[in-house]
């Protein structure tokens, strides 16, 4: 079995002479070599949290991959998976080592896993093919084991530390960095959310949790518009359809209803994303959430009105999913499309929620003033006091002036209201 760290200290790599800072847990040193080593002795890492979506969706149409170093089919296929994420930023990078070779040093496992620099790997990959002369790339070699539980974790701190901790960073694709910190955190339970944010060098756990909030949102969805097995394994979807506007817009006020009606209410506006979704020719559905969480869901008076009136018409689009899943983005346009009642059904949802929509317009112009106390309400809630410990002393001192500023409008407010 391949054993780079053998090979190394049995000196058939060479070494950069450089050395590569890492904060490895378990491990004492901080600063380890670099060594030059052939592509062909390497592999991409199946578990890398950029590609996870779509390496999900291959394997809904094909058998999973065994990893296998060198120019195999593995190799082939994840080489195409991070060309296709970012073909502009693999350009670039290609680009670069053409000029300058490799300038930040990956790092690799023993048996050749890429746990970081699969870009850079991708390019000299590439840039080998081209013009014929093998290529190495410049790794640590970490004594680490996928396979292991305990490793996995410290490989996951790792990668997010590499990946997103860094000043150099660059963030995931939303949909794979909401999976990413789902799957993380509650389907794999490597890592809690303090954890997770320790090792993406995030500010505090806020975001993260609301990651998971959104994670199973997205999930709802997914149960709706193709219901059967384990939604977790059709994330892709949610790539596909690029969900991640929409649902950002209106998970905060789902999750803040205090109806009764919730479960439905949630169904009702899921089903009306999938059906902005089918519609080729409205292209911006994050709006059309908007439109909807602004003036039915923040509005009491309309949201009353709003599942009475689109229950039934809800119940006939969720069974045809039920009777037709869909696998891929496309599916969606064929289910909605597929007969006229069908088609009934989804023009007078579409009626319905315009008409509510439009009432809630109206109210709102009159009503002006009370939304923007709402809003403010809202948006002081968000605010706790850990979110202060990372400013600095003087932004501190700012800060307390402001919240004394607006104490003193609201004092203001009340007395001349006779509060």
């Amino acid at each position: 079995m391949l054993n780079l760290l053998e090979m190394a200290v049995a000196n058939q790599f060479k070494k950069t002479g450089e050395k590569k800072k890492l904060s490895v847990s378990g491990q004492v040193n901080d600063k380890y070599d670099v060594y030059a080593i052939p592509v062909e002795y390497l592999y991409y890492n199946d578990q890398n949290g950029r590609i996870n979506t779509t390496y999900k969706k291959y394997k809904t149409q094909n058998v999973a991959l065994v990893p296998e170093v060198g120019d195999s089919e593995y190799n082939d296929i994840f080489e195409k998976f991070i060309i296709d994420s970012n073909k502009e930023a693999l350009k670039n990078t290609l680009q670069s080592i053409k000029d300058k070779t490799q300038q930040e040093p990956g790092v690799v496992l023993p048996d050749g896993r890429v746990i970081d620099g699969n870009r850079r790997f991708t390019a000299l990959r590439l840039y080998q093919k081209e013009d014929g002369i093998p290529k190495e790339f410049n790794a640590v070699i970490l004594q680490l084991d996928a396979q292991s539980k305990t490793d996995e974790k410290i490989i996951k701190e790792l990668e997010l530390d590499l990946q997103l901790g860094r000043e150099e960073r660059v963030n995931y694709d939303p949909i794979d960095r909401i999976y990413d910190v789902y799957s993380t955190i509650e389907v794999e339970k490597l890592m809690t959310t303090e954890e997770y944010k320790k090792a993406s060098g995030a500010k505090n756990t806020r975001g993260i949790n609301r990651d998971i909030r959104l994670a199973n949102l997205i999930l709802k969805f997914i149960q709706i518009v193709s219901p059967g097995n384990n939604p977790i394994d059709k994330f892709y979807l949610a790539r596909d359809l690029k969900l991640d506007g929409p649902i950002e817009e209106i998970e905060g006020t789902i999750n803040k209803l205090k109806s009764a009606d919730k479960e439905a209410i949630t169904e009702a506006v899921l089903v009306h994303l999938a059906v902005a979704k089918s519609d080729e020719n409205q292209k911006d559905s994050t709006r059309i959430m908007r439109d909807l969480k602004t003036h039915i869901l923040n509005t009491s008076d309309t949201l009353r009105h709003y599942v009475a009136a689109v229950d039934d018409k809800v119940d006939v689009i969720m069974e045809a999913f039920e009777e037709n899943p869909i696998q891929s983005s496309n599916d969606i346009k064929v289910v909605i499309n597929q007969d006229k009642e069908l088609q009934s059904s989804v023009e007078k949802l579409t009626r319905s929620t315009n008409r509510l929509i439009h009432k809630g317009k109206n109210d709102s112009e009159r009503k002006k003033t009370l939304i923007e106390l709402e809003n403010i309400r809202d948006n002081l809630a968000e605010i706790n006091a850990d979110d202060f410990s990372e400013l600095t002393v003087d932004e501190n001192l700012d800060a307390k002036d402001v919240l004394i500023e607006i104490t003193d409008v609201l004092y203001k407010l009340k007395k001349d209201l006779k509060l």
